[in-house]
């Protein structure tokens, strides 16, 4: 895992890089300077946009990584594969925007409450935002099958949001008006979609020429089966996914949706390590998936599991000690303080997509991809009927619960499936380990008493909870990579203060 681990390293860097400066802009600027309403407007703008690119995108994701080890060659071309990702997105925009433009009545209908009529002003820019993300989406896994992550999480996590800074800042010291802010900010993600296109130009090969003869009858009819179950399968999994935000703005209006906004983004800080060990680790995935070296892909599927989660639990002990603290330091704080439960429970189903996203990532490019749809749908429906019961009832705290019983069902059939079918799971020792640990540092967290200063009480709580954590895992022996990181790291540290200054590099 050499090079899994090296490149998961440096977009891990990167990502808290950017989850700093995303940290910087939704908690001091967007709260300060941008109503609650304004706030929601972005995200539910942001939402929409995902859900239809992540259909337009007619399952790149998977079906890009699974088919590229049919295609690679030892030229930068592979056979035209790019080609075939840009064309197959292409005919996926038209046809998704058709159908969105097709349904548009229902859609602003759906947002029609007073409280809500904001974005249906902004309605018709959710399609060139789709459009960007789209391309963004397929220029990024073209460069993670080159094995290479950190520009494009760079793009993603770091200049979208320092160009989303700035936007914000125009806005809040009247440069521009919102209609240009919310403009900007559309173009904002046109901007990173042309850098990753710069990017992977000079790594690899972005020639439209290509081969159809290379595309022979059977793989072209597997290419199209799987991509057609995919379509359906992201279909259902982004109904499930987006579905909160969608019904707290209907429900609720765009304020609520800011203040899911902001517990949102405290509780996906905890998945941030997986998103570059997770596709990192997904070429290496599909080459033993396809080889059919299963005992190598449980082996990958343990590993990946436990350290994306041993990392998220650090990061969530580090969120929910310091919850009142970051509360309290925040602008606005007392009103936004209304989504502290929604953090505890959106963080939660973080950890439990830590341990179940990889596996199905498994089942998704394996020749079991197809069983992803028989549940999907399900879920979606009890996603949909648990928000409609439970918002009412508990506000945005209830969208937050109804999202972890939806998704915490779902990974336990995925897991489920993936273990009856292909005999591995991504449970280990090390899991159990994690989950132990992370509870008796709750338990420490209760006994100890507040300092009186936010700042300080959140500098005593992480060193001292946090560094616990860190010792007890490393002499716990859970995760034989993290002790390998840590000892490399303290060697490194001390090996730089010992250094004499007559050294030569």
């Amino acid at each position: 895992m050499g090079v899994i681990i090296r490149q998961s390293l440096k977009g891990t860097v990167v990502n808290y890089v950017g989850a700093f400066i995303g940290f910087l802009t939704t908690f001091f600027v967007s709260t300060a300077f941008l109503t609650p309403e304004e706030l929601g407007l972005t995200r539910v703008l942001l939402e929409a946009a995902l859900f239809i690119s992540g259909i337009a995108l007619l399952g790149i994701p998977s079906s890009g990584i699974k088919f590229f080890p049919y295609f690679k060659s030892e030229d930068k071309k592979h056979n035209g594969y790019f080609f075939y990702l840009i064309l197959t997105a292409f005919l996926g925009i038209i046809l998704t925007f058709i159908i969105a433009l097709f349904f548009k009545e229902e859609i602003i209908s759906f947002f029609s409450n007073e409280n809500a009529a904001l974005f249906v002003n902004y309605f018709y820019l959710v399609f060139p935002l789709a459009f960007f993300l789209t391309y963004l989406v397929v220029f990024e896994t073209y460069s993670f099958l080159l094995m290479r992550i950190v520009v494009p999480r760079f793009v993603r996590e770091v200049l979208i949001r320092v160009l989303t800074v700035v936007i914000f800042l125009l806005y809040a010291f009247k440069f521009i008006n919102l209609d240009w802010m919310i403009y900007l900010y559309v173009l904002s993600y046109g901007i990173a979609t042309l850098v990753d296109f710069i990017y992977i130009a000079k790594i690899g090969s972005v020639s439209l020429q290509h081969d159809v003869s290379y595309v022979r009858k059977p793989l072209r009819k597997y290419i199209y089966s799987f991509t057609g179950y995919m379509v359906l399968s992201t279909l259902g999994s982004g109904i499930v996914a987006k579905i909160d935000v969608f019904m707290v703005t209907a429900l609720s209006g765009l304020s609520f949706t800011g203040i899911y906004t902001i517990a949102f983004f405290m509780a996906n800080i905890i998945e941030i390590p997986s998103r570059s060990l997770n596709n990192i680790s997904m070429p290496l995935l599909s080459a033993h998936i396809k080889e059919k070296r299963m005992s190598h892909a449980g082996d990958l599927l343990k590993k990946v599991s436990l350290n994306q989660f041993l990392i998220g639990a650090f990061v969530f002990i580090l969120l929910w000690i310091n919850i009142d603290n970051v509360f309290a330091i925040l602008p606005n704080g007392d009103f936004y303080a209304q989504g502290k439960m929604v953090v505890f429970f959106l963080a939660l189903t973080r950890l439990c997509e830590l341990i179940g996203s990889f596996s199905f990532s498994v089942l998704s490019i394996s020749r079991y991809y197809y069983f992803t749809l028989f549940f999907v749908f399900f879920l979606s429906g009890i996603t949909i009927l648990g928000n409609y019961l439970l918002i009412p009832i508990f506000g945005i705290t209830g969208a937050s619960i109804s999202t972890l019983c939806s998704i915490f069902l779902y990974y336990v059939v995925v897991i489920s499936l993936v273990n009856w079918k292909m005999k591995i799971n991504p449970f280990s020792m090390g899991i159990l380990k994690v989950i132990i640990l992370t509870g008796v540092i709750f338990v420490f967290n209760i006994l100890i008493p507040f300092l009186g200063n936010p700042y300080l009480d959140a500098i005593m709580r992480s060193l001292l909870l946090g560094g616990s954590f860190i010792l007890a895992m490393y002499f716990w022996d859970i995760s034989p990579e993290a002790n390998n990181v840590i000892r490399l790291s303290v060697s490194k540290f001390f090996s730089f203060f010992n250094k004499h200054p007559n050294d030569q590099d």
